[in-house]
């Protein structure tokens, strides 16, 4: 009789921690901020998307090549609670900047495990898992992916010359929303500080290589040096003709006002010149 009892008590237990950790798991997904937004034409749950330019109310897919400004991901709004919609909006769409969401996943960067760092892939507004190169990433995968499961069909990657050079497989996982900079990247380009490249990328408004912003750098220090040589140059030279021949104060005054406005000129055309190198 002893027997039953123990199996009976072990079933006991195990339905206990079920029903326990059964609704800690569902809580876990979703949350966090949730607001409707327009887009050029509609867009699939899970795909990753970044603002639409300058417009605070549109988004669009997100691609590898502005990978910093990746926003947030769509979600279906019939698994929100609760939802403040906008009829307003052109092709409206719920993005979820923060919580936990499905995203739609490649195996660009090979099979993701729970905990994984993800990032956007080659194909656009879809993640992979992230490396050591990728600056920027989306996320940590809530759940896995090897491509071996549920999948949403397979997609093939191409170089620059058109060729075929990988197939990768497509599905969803679970991605806690945290967009922050890659903790295991280990880039071998030159470092810059993180704030002149904040500056440099807020100016060209996507990222700039290294080389460019040092040379922004240079071109500034020199315009601002040549600026100030000059104005100094011009005013000690004034103050001298003053001194030694007062009656002539009107048209020193005059030179100095050149001298002054050749200093700006100069420096302008520094500034104007860093902005071409960084945008263009």
């Amino acid at each position: 009789m002893k027997l039953p009892r123990i199996i009976v008590s072990i079933a006991v237990i195990i339905g206990v921690a079920s029903a326990v950790s059964l609704p800690a798991l569902a809580a876990s997904y979703g949350g966090g901020s949730v607001q409707g937004y327009a887009s050029d034409t509609p867009l699939d749950t899970g795909t990753i998307v970044q603002m639409a330019g300058k417009d605070s109310d549109r988004v669009k897919i997100a691609t590898q090549s502005e990978l910093q400004n990746m926003f947030g991901v769509i979600v279906d709004r019939n698994q929100l609670s609760l939802t403040l919609s906008n009829g307003g909006l052109e092709n409206e769409t719920f993005v979820a900047v923060s919580g936990t969401y499905n995203v739609l996943v490649s195996t660009q960067g090979g099979p993701i495990a729970t905990g994984d760092y993800v990032t956007l892939s080659s194909v656009n507004g879809v993640a992979m898992k992230a490396g050591t190169e990728e600056k920027t990433v989306f996320g940590r995968a809530a759940g896995s992916f090897d491509g071996k499961g549920v999948t949403l069909g397979t997609t093939t990657l191409k170089d620059t010359e058109g060729k075929t050079n990988q197939t990768v497989t497509l599905g969803q996982v679970a991605v806690t929303i945290d967009i922050k900079r890659n903790p295991n990247e280990k880039s071998t380009k030159v470092q810059v500080p993180e704030i002149l490249e904040r500056i440099g990328q807020a100016i060209a408004e996507k990222e700039v290589s290294p080389i460019r912003i040092y040379l922004s750098m240079a071109i500034t220090a020199v315009s601002l040096i040549a600026a100030i040589a000059v104005l100094y140059s011009g005013v000690r030279s004034g103050v001298i003709s003053i001194g030694r021949n007062p009656m002539t104060k009107k048209s020193i005054f005059r030179a100095l006002l050149e001298i002054i406005l050749t200093s700006i000129l100069i420096l302008i055309i520094g500034l104007f010149a860093v902005y071409l190198l960084l945008k263009l």
